[in-house]
């Protein structure tokens, strides 16, 4: 754990390996949690298929039932797993029941991580409740003193960037970057951190962070040069900074994962569509982007990408970052369910606008056929209306 915190990865896999392996003849707890460590360490890095062998050879062994401790790690090991294959759903269910036995059984190591994977599937899935709720509880964690620090930092600035735009997040970002006790270890655990970090960065004018960022995460890249995800995230984080439309392809190429594969192609297709020649294969590229964001739970950034086809003339059906029943209330359109469960949440027309990735006349336009088929006359009155039976 020490390796990993201090950017070592092939030393850190090293020592998990060993530690998974070596035998005890007094059954403790500790020594099976580190095999359930292990398997999540493989994970994390982007060695997807060794994670789940290792987990499965747990499963097989009986491990995971010999106390609540190992239980709940055996949870939170399959809905990391379960969120790094883009099955989303299935990842907050085994993460539920996780924290569920961990806030039990009071084993606190395991809430942090929990509390992260959660936020970021919520955000992936665009709940802005459940992924803020989330992110409040990493803030006592970390006002508490437990570790984690470098990933709910980041999932922090995410959940402000989505609420309230980049620039509400600018000081946090800002500090993740000039923080080598924090840049370091999120590059190692959790690579798409860089390329999200570039963007923001280019979105703050802020060009000297984001060659920090870029030299940050190709140094971890260069010392761990085994491990796929980290030379991927760090070609991406270069091709964003650097407009580079071959750096990104062949970052895509070497994701473990299908959404971070469809994250660097979807910056390929942004750069590649600054030639007026590459329409059609600015299309092509974010129609199969959006396929693939779709198979996996990734509302938020489908509808984004459905925003970038319609600046290019070509309709898609919305999808909306808000859940929505199969049977709408008061005749509401699912676009107007949608904002008025983003405005019953105290979102402004300009908060919406930057989740649903409409402009805010068309928030106005909609919240006010909300208003007329609900029979309100304020947000005040919709949020009241709403909290009690939307």
């Amino acid at each position: 754990m020490q390796a990993w915190q201090d950017g070592r990865v092939e030393a850190a896999v090293r020592h998990g390996a060993e530690a998974a392996v070596a035998e005890c003849e007094g059954g403790h707890e500790l020594c099976r949690l580190a095999q359930f460590r292990y398997a999540t360490l493989l994970i994390k890095v982007g060695e997807l298929e060794s994670g789940r062998r290792a987990l499965e050879a747990l499963e097989a062994d009986g491990a995971g039932t010999e106390s609540p401790t190992l239980a709940a790690a055996s949870h939170v090991a399959r809905g990391t797993l379960h969120f790094a294959l883009g099955t989303v759903n299935d990842a907050i269910a085994e993460l539920e029941m996780g924290l569920r036995i961990a806030e039990r059984h009071g084993v606190r190591s395991l809430r942090t991580p929990c509390y992260t994977v959660i936020a970021l599937c919520a955000l992936r899935r665009a709940d802005m409740r459940v992924c803020l709720d989330f992110v409040d509880k990493l803030a006592d964690e970390a006002l508490l003193g437990y570790c984690g620090h470098a990933a709910g930092a980041w999932v922090t600035a995410q959940a402000m960037e989505a609420r309230s735009g980049v620039a509400s997040a600018g000081d946090l970002i800002s500090g993740i970057v000039t923080s080598p006790h924090v840049l370091r270890p999120l590059m190692v655990s959790e690579p798409a951190a860089a390329a999200w970090l570039v963007r923001a960065f280019g979105k703050l004018d802020a060009p000297d962070l984001a060659r920090k960022t870029v030299s940050a995460v190709s140094a971890a890249a260069a010392d761990n040069s085994r491990f796929g995800a980290l030379r991927g995230a760090a070609l991406h984080a270069a091709g964003l900074l650097e407009s580079d439309s071959g750096k990104l392809w062949e970052a895509a190429g070497l994701y473990p994962d299908r959404w971070s594969r469809a994250s660097a192609l979807e910056d390929m297709a942004a750069v590649v569509s600054e030639r007026c020649c590459e329409k059609e294969r600015t299309v092509r590229t974010l129609e199969s982007v959006l396929s693939v964001y779709e198979a996996t739970g990734a509302r938020r950034d489908a509808a984004r990408v459905v925003s970038k086809l319609r600046d290019f003339g070509v309709r898609r059906g919305a999808i909306r970052t808000v859940n929505c029943p199969d049977l709408l209330p008061h005749g509401l359109t699912k676009t107007e369910f949608a904002v008025a469960e983003l405005v019953s949440q105290g979102h402004t027309n300009d908060e919406v606008g930057r989740q649903l990735f409409i402009s805010r006349h068309t928030v106005a336009f909609h919240l006010k056929k909300v208003f007329q088929k609900m029979n309100v006359a304020s947000r005040v009155e919709l949020a009241a209306v709403w909290t009690v039976n939307p």
